[in-house]
């Protein structure tokens, strides 16, 4: 049989326009003029609404239109004659528009004609609405409202959708082109529906029930509903029914159409199924995470998959992932048959459902045939080369391994098979980390691909060996964990004879000749690395050593040396080396081994008497007045302070006497210095002391009447009383120990709990706003409407996983997506609370995930600005820092005024004002008489006492008066609340609550290089956009810093400018990049399709598919990696064309 000519085409763009009546009668393939479905013998009604012109509704029946059968037809639309015209509720604000602005006489724009070329198209339709006169014809326009949802009156006089398309129809293209609606795709008049447009049978499948019974779709019973309220429209219409009715028949037919197309509109009750339940109508099918786009297109449910839990195997090779013959039965693989496999192929399908055998085959001509018992001699014979049979998985297949959430690239990777008995998936434990899985009932997937061409992208470019670096900061994602860590250590510190050395080097995959009678554990271990001198066996075999988990310094060298398939092989050596020698030595860890020795225990008391003393000292102080001061602090936080800060440092100092005194044959020492598990801060809590529960930033707060639980006496501020547990675990906790745990515990829970969709939220908006973002074959990173956003990735060019050997990025690399993925996984780990510096001179500010997501949104203001001033050399002391800190500080009139007197009757304000207050500030009377008279305001000193008149003033406009001059600044800097001098290395800064770079820059003293503000707009105001680019970067890396979290810098360059790019600081909002995109799809896919889809049709917007996901819709290749189009290749030898190589010669 001869192969069917394949006709491959793409969808290059598309543009959107509302249907006009002529175009759904062309459209339409059957008038729809009867609710009826079905006849008594379950054929669908010609003219109904399952009628087979629409589609072919069972597997038995063909469409008229087409001929297809139910899985070949696409479906055809059909069409319901509306009796009278109906308002299409999407269009109502624009359908107000043109009736509010423009002449319902002569249908032209009611702006006079100089004025129009002053304005914008939007700004002119606002200046024409509810003009009292025409200014072309001179009619007198009358006020049109809209009484919501679709009701339009003039005056008291309602306005019928008739009598509103007269007016619409009035309108010229031209007139129209004025306020930027485009008359081709979109006239007035076409909202106003006559006709309406009916969705095939395949939009609205049936559905059979276990009863027998069938089920319709929620659009077919609105359209049933509608085509009813039709009928009796009609009928009463013919019937020359009275006006009433009709207009109550015609409300009733605007409602069904309404809730038709939404089912969620304000003001109107929802369309209901007999249980109650609301209709999913239009809107609600295509918006929101459940709806068209996101679930069924951007998001699609796949073939050829499976899921089950996972569980660990190290006897596998690390890119192999263990696959259960039930799975292997089901997950096929399509392989074409040729003239070499035939015979293998015959014998394949004549096993059948026996592993290994095949479920399906496929002709040329795309039939599938099922292998049953029967057919199998039959198939066999049938087979040739040309078909394709559907086998079964086998060993060294490539599927792709999958765990959710996919946070990042290496959340997806390429494994070979090796079909294994039992039902759970099998991983080796050194490759899950990128999963980020674990063995305690985790469930994982795999896709198997079905092409060639998949096959071959799994195998070149998802491997596990090529993803072993992260994109994220060039740590390895792969290296020894757990017992292969231990193991190694272990074995660094013994020695072997060379049979058991040669045989555990053998276990692990290495055949070396042990030349000495006895070797060392560390030139054993030696065995197992590449040959070469730049690798040396350290004296303590760890994770940061050698190859562990993320730090393993070797693996970065063994790579840049030798090659990803040695780094590869040489870290499953290792991994299989330490697990074989602990295996064979045996390994435990008990109770008694995290307990720790008496010794120990009386140093860790005397620890915590100390710190009690000192803690009840820093109370009595701070009762006698006696205790110093934390500048910009109270006496109540300094003592909180303080206390915290002493309790704090117990955990750590006992964690010292731990680490010196625990010995090193202990299990748990070897699997802490190891770096495989634990820590001494883990041991401390275990045998000597929990230490101090935080909660909120703070010690556990009061909450029982001035205490925290009625344990404690009233006011207690103790140690114990405030959340320290003097316990340890081993030896158990007492009630309100375990209470004060319980709380911190479940702090943490919740703290989980809330992150994780905030942290989710974060990363969807990322992905949106930079998933176009690529590398060009010029280096350039550009966006999908080829807007440069970087000359050159990352200022180098360098690729982040591939920092090690200095190679550069490659063309097509979608460093958008990677840079959002950095940040999305990052962001997961972040607190959600807000950060205070304890024990510091510092100012309180809003860290963690807040506040990348306040710097992500570019927010106007952030929620704790905050300033950092550094000062010129010559102020660069206390006695200065002290003295513009306070120059800083804004003082208002309420802060130093003790009382504020109105004397009506003399008709003046008297301000008597605090000594105290006024030392505190150093400002004196006079100086404040001087601000107010400064300001405009009659004031007079008279003692310690401002007066001011207010002679022309009534009672009202006194008190006024009052409460503007209480908020007057009499000195310092606008907006600069609090100030703070702290010291930086050898630098005194002034830190402030408050941000004002404007005038703080202008302040003698101040270094003007070095002054830094956390309000980005600010920056962009004062500096410039280049310097707000430079904040945006330093606050995302302040927020790292302060999470202990490591993201390349390149990722966080990328962000900056994509948020600065246009010369204005664009939060990666809805409103800020996402808006900027140009596709149509791309911003449906994020915010509420409908609005961004009828935006489209009014202004006859084109996509044109350049970006990621409206091709992932489409269901084509996506223009990023692979498929980024302009792959150049040079043709050599007979292909070459003569004339292009006669004019390359004379060239």
């Amino acid at each position: 049989m001869a192969n069917p000519e394949i006709i491959k085409k793409q969808v290059k763009s598309l543009r959107f326009s509302l249907v006009n009546p002529e175009q759904i009668k062309k459209l339409s393939t059957a008038k729809i003029v009867t609710p009826e479905l079905y006849d008594i013998d379950g054929f669908p009604v010609d003219g109904g609404l399952m009628d087979l012109r629409l589609g072919a509704v069972d597997p038995g029946v063909r469409c008229r239109t087409c001929g297809g059968r139910l899985k070949e037809c696409l479906g055809h639309p059909g069409s319901v004659e509306l009796a009278r015209p109906i308002v299409h509720i999407k269009y109502i604000p624009l359908i107000e528009l043109f009736l509010r602005s423009f002449c319902h006489s002569c249908g032209k724009l009611t702006l006079e004609e100089d004025k129009q070329k002053k304005y914008t198209p939007i700004e002119r339709a606002k200046k024409a609405r509810d003009k009292k006169k025409c200014p072309f014809c001179n009619v007198d326009a009358e006020k049109i409202k809209l009484e919501k949802p679709t009701s339009f009156y003039t005056g008291k006089k309602r306005l019928f959708p008739n009598e509103i398309r007269e007016m619409l129809v009035k309108i010229k293209d031209e007139e129209i082109k004025k306020i930027g609606v485009n008359p081709k795709t979109f006239r007035p008049e076409w909202a106003i529906l006559s006709q309406l447009l009916v969705p095939s049978v395949t939009m609205r499948p049936s559905i059979t029930l276990d009863t027998g019974e069938r089920s319709e779709d929620d659009l077919t019973h609105k359209i049933s509903d509608i085509i009813r309220a039709n009928q009796r429209l009609w009928e009463n219409l013919n019937a020359g029914a009275p006006e009433v009715i009709i207009e109550d028949l015609w409300d009733l037919l605007q409602y069904h159409v309404t809730t038709f197309f939404d089912n969620n509109i304000s003001k109107i009750p929802p369309a209901r199924h007999r249980s109650g339940q609301p209709l999913k109508t239009i809107t609600e099918r295509i918006k929101g995470k459940e709806g068209r786009i996101r679930k069924n297109l951007a998001g699609k449910r796949v073939n050829f998959s499976a899921r089950t839990v996972v569980s660990p195997d190290p006897y596998l090779a690390l890119d192999e992932v263990g696959v259960p013959f039930e799975v292997a039965k089901i997950i096929t693989v399509a392989e074409g048959v040729t003239s070499t496999n035939l015979e293998y192929m015959r014998a394949l399908v004549r096993k059948g459902d026996q592993h290994p055998g095949a479920n399906y085959v496929i002709r040329p001509d795309g039939k599938k045939k099922r292998i049953t018992e029967e057919l199998k001699e039959e198939i066999c014979t049938e087979l040739v080369p040309g078909y394709k049979v559907e086998r079964h998985l086998v060993d060294g297949d490539i599927v792709l391994f999958n765990r959710h959430p996919s946070l990042h690239k290496q959340s997806l990777m390429a494994h070979y098979v090796r079909v294994l008995p039992y039902k759970t998936f099998r991983l080796h434990p050194a490759v899950v980390f990128p999963y980020n899985a674990d063995f305690d009932g985790d469930e994982v997937n795999i896709h198997s691909p079905q092409t060639e061409e998949a096959r071959s992208e799994a195998e070149t470019l998802l491997n596990i060996k090529h993803n072993i670096m992260s994109t994220k900061n060039n740590s390895n994602l792969i290296g020894l964990t757990l017992d292969s860590l231990t193991g190694n250590y272990v074995l660094g510190k013994d020695n072997f004879e060379k049979s058991d050395a040669e045989q555990l080097l053998f276990s692990a995959g290495v055949i070396f000749n042990v030349k000495q009678k006895n070797i060392s554990g560390i030139d054993v271990f030696g065995g197992i690395l590449p040959k070469g001198n730049e690798l040396t066996v350290p004296k303590d075999i760890t994770s940061e050593s050698t190859l562990g988990l993320e730090d393993g310094s070797m693996v970065k060298q063994i790579d840049k040396v030798h090659g990803r398939d040695a780094t590869f092989d040489t870290i499953q050596r290792a991994s299989a080396l330490g697990v074989s020698y602990l295996t064979r030595r045996g390994f435990s860890i008990g109770l008694r081994d995290l307990d720790v020795s008496g010794k120990v225990k009386e140093l860790t008391d005397n620890i915590i008497e100390e710190t009690v003393k000192k803690t009840n000292k820093i109370a009595e102080d701070a009762r006698s007045g006696d205790l110093e001061l934390l500048p910009g602090k109270t006496i109540d936080e300094t003592k909180e302070i303080k206390i915290s800060q002493a309790l704090n440092e117990v955990l750590s100092s006992a964690s010292k006497i731990v680490k010196e005194n625990i010995s090193r044959e202990s299990s748990i020492s070897k699997m802490i210095l190891s770096g495989a598990k634990g820590s001494a801060t883990n041991v401390t809590q275990i045998g000597c002391c929990v230490g101090q529960q935080i909660l909120w930033n703070k010690r556990i707060s009061f909450g029982y009447a001035g205490r925290t639980t009625s344990h404690f006496k009233k006011g207690d501020v103790g140690s114990e009383a405030k959340g320290f547990i003097k316990s340890s675990f081993f030896e158990g906790l007492k009630p309100t120990e375990f209470f004060f745990g319980a709380i911190t515990g479940r702090d943490g829970l919740m703290d989980t709990a809330l992150r994780t969709p905030k942290s989710g939220y974060l990363y969807r908006r990322l992905v949106s706003a930079l998933q176009d973002l690529k590398v060009e074959y010029d280096g350039t990173v550009r966006d999908a409407s080829q807007n440069i956003v970087q000359f050159l990735y990352g200022g180098d060019g360098r690729d982040v996983s591939e920092l090690h050997t200095g190679k550069k990025i490659q063309a097509g690399e979608s460093v958008g997506v990677t840079t959002s993925q950095s940040f999305g996984e990052s962001s997961t780990q972040m607190v959600l609370n807000v950060f205070h510096s304890a024990g510091v001179a510092e100012v309180q500010v809003t860290l963690g995930l807040p506040r990348l997501i306040e710097i992500f949104d570019a927010r106007k203001e952030p929620s704790t600005p905050a300033m950092e001033i550094y000062l010129d050399k010559d102020f660069n002391n206390e006695k200065d820092a002290r003295s513009i800190a306070e120059k800083l500080k804004e003082v208002k009139l309420e802060e130093i005024a003790s009382e504020v007197k109105m004397d009506f009757s003399g008709k003046k304000i008297e301000i008597e004002l605090d000594s105290d207050a006024l030392k505190r500030v150093h400002v004196g009377a006079q100086k404040i008489a001087e601000r107010l008279n400064e300001k405009g305001i009659d004031a007079k000193q008279k003692d310690n006492s401002i007066i001011l008149k207010t002679t022309e003033l009534g009672f009202k406009e006194m008190y006024k008066m009052k409460e503007k001059l209480k908020k007057t600044i009499i000195s310092g800097v606008k907006d600069i609340s609090q100030v703070v001098v702290a010291h930086r290395g050898k630098d005194f800064v002034v830190l402030t609550s408050g941000s004002n770079l404007k005038e703080v820059i202008e302040i003698k003293g101040v270094d003007k290089n070095k002054v830094f503000t956390n309000n980005v707009h600010e920056v962009a105001q004062v500096l410039g956009i280049e310097a707000a680019r430079e904040a945006i970067l330093l606050e995302i890396k302040k927020v790292l810093d302060s999470q202990g979290l490591d993201i390349d810098e390149r990722h966080l360059d990328l962000i900056s400018d994509a948020m600065t790019n246009t010369g204005l600081v664009k939060g990666v909002t809805r409103m800020g990049i996402i808006s900027n995109k140009s596709s149509i799809f791309a911003r449906a896919a994020f915010e509420t399709p409908d609005k961004q889809f009828v935006n489209a049709t009014i202004q006859g917007k084109k996509d044109d598919l350049a970006s990621v996901i409206e091709n992932i819709i489409l269901n084509q290749p996506i223009p990023v990696g692979t498929g980024l189009p302009g792959l150049l290749v040079k043709i050599t030898g007979a292909l070459v064309d003569k004339k292009i190589k006669n004019k390359s010669k004379k060239e």
